[in-house]
């Protein structure tokens, strides 16, 4: 089952705003994270999609610089593969998860892809340790056959130049 939010932002017939359809498609992936439902987020990204999280500053081009996460939709792959298994060490036990996205706006539209920027409050609970993380994040929302799919995620994590625990769950 493909559960890719489907955009009418075209058709003036669907009577839902393109604001709000970003909006439901960042609240659907952040409750996809939440709860660990890893293959249905994988199904999110296009095929030619890359995740970025920058390290210390936010305006780096990321094959030039050092970043926390950088990856293309193989390495996401990869990753979801490990966080299925138990070939993720570091999530055993598996965090706890609660994320809160808040002020959505819509950079640009056209019909091939929405830029969308939102705000995040992620909470994590593992082994009696609760970490608050704080973040900004550009998607670039794609269309593809109708679906709307995720063709690049940057994240910009507020403390991204400070020590930090592994990210080893999805941000």
């Amino acid at each position: 089952m493909n559960n890719a939010v489907h955009p009418q932002w075209l058709s003036s017939e669907a009577g839902v705003s393109p604001i709000e359809q970003a909006s439901q498609f960042l609240y659907h992936e952040a409750a996809l994270m939440d709860a660990h439902r890893f293959d249905e987020w994988l199904a999110l990204w296009h095929a030619d999609g890359f995740y970025w999280v920058p390290c210390n500053t936010e305006d780096l081009e990321p094959d030039k610089s050092i970043s926390l996460i950088y990856e293309s939709r193989r390495q996401l792959d990869d990753r979801v593969y490990r966080l299925k298994g138990r070939h993720a060490h570091a999530q055993s036990p598996r965090s706890r998860l609660l994320r809160v996205v808040s002020n959505v706006t819509i950079e640009s539209a056209n019909k091939e892809a929405l830029i969308v920027h939102s705000n995040f409050v992620l909470g994590e609970v593992r082994s009696d340790r609760q970490e608050t993380l704080f973040g900004r994040c550009r998607h670039v929302l794609a269309l593809d056959e109708g679906a709307m799919l995720i063709r690049e995620k940057k994240v910009f994590l507020l403390n991204n130049d400070t020590p930090m625990s592994n990210l080893t769950f999805l941000i």
